[in-house]
Parts: C-alpha cells; structure tokens; sequence
C-alpha cells in the first residue's frame, strides 16, 4: 500500500485492488468514521510510529481531537488486525499498519532493524499447535540479537564473551 501525502487527509488511501481504509474498517465489522480514518491513513505498512507520533500526523488532520481518542483507537485497531504494536526497543511501543504478516530482528548494539518473513515464523506456529494444542497469534514477532555487522568475526565477540 502507498500513502498518498499530496495534500489527502488520510481519507483516501487507496490499497490493493482499489480497496481503501473504508473498506478495511467495514471487513472487519466497524463503522466508518472521520476519526478512524484518519488514525488508520497516518499509518502506513513498513513504518513504525510512537502513539505520540501518529497523534502529532492526526492532529493538525482533526483539530480537537483527544491524545486518548488516538490511543483508544490505535489499541482497537490493534484488537481487530488492522495494525501490529510492537515493542522494537527502548519500552516504546511502535504501532504499523499491517499489509502481511512479518517480524523483526533487532540488533543490540546498534539498534538495526531487519525485516524477517512471516515464512520461517509459520512451523513455529505449527509445532506449538502440535505439540501443546495451543494456537498462539503470533503476527509480529521482534527478536533480539546482534546483527552480522555487530557480531564480529569470532562468535561472541559483540557481546564481550571471551
């Protein structure tokens, strides 16, 4: 999905097939308001946001509009699927719009973030289910590590392991 950001209010986002953020709110059984709209279109897929920051992009979209209209509204859409929290690091939870179920690998030293396919997650899923019955929801996973770059050439070198 792109976000347009030419003079739009967040209204008009268009996704696949000419769906929009109305018809994402109406598949998942809620009523269609300014307000939700607008929360929805200040997110986009691939961009994590603070609460604050998706408050400070609606903000001057609806003037008025309550800091706690935009929490409540963001752990709805949370709730329904629409979008992820997570929390990348730091105790901030990040909220995304969520086009497709994918995770995160985020580096302790230098904070990188790299995307990682819901495809290596999905027998995870499945030998939880096998093994204890439980069918766990897991739809953004972020996993703590140390990247390529900061894990040095001798294992256990970025973390100070001699």
């Amino acid at each position: 999905m792109e976000r347009e950001r030419n003079g739009t209010n967040g209204t008009e986002q268009q996704g696949e097939g000419g769906r929009g953020l109305a018809d994402r709110l109406r598949r998942v059984g809620q009523r269609v308001t300014p307000q939700r709209l607008v929360i929805l279109g200040a997110l986009e897929p691939g961009e994590h946001l603070a609460a604050d920051e998706v408050f400070a992009r609606v903000e001057p979209l609806l003037p008025g509009v309550n800091r706690s209209t935009v929490y409540r509204t963001l752990e709805l859409f949370r709730d329904l699927g629409l979008v992820s929290m997570t929390d990348l690091g730091g105790g901030a939870r990040q909220f995304e719009l969520i086009d497709a179920p994918h995770h995160h690998l985020i580096c302790h030293r230098c904070g990188a973030i790299l995307e990682l396919g819901d495809d290596l997650v999905a027998p995870l899923r499945e030998a939880i289910r096998a093994r204890h019955g439980f069918t766990p929801s897991i739809d953004h996973l972020a996993l703590f590590g140390f990247c390529a770059a900061c894990e040095g050439p001798a294992t256990g070198e970025a973390r100070g392991e001699r």
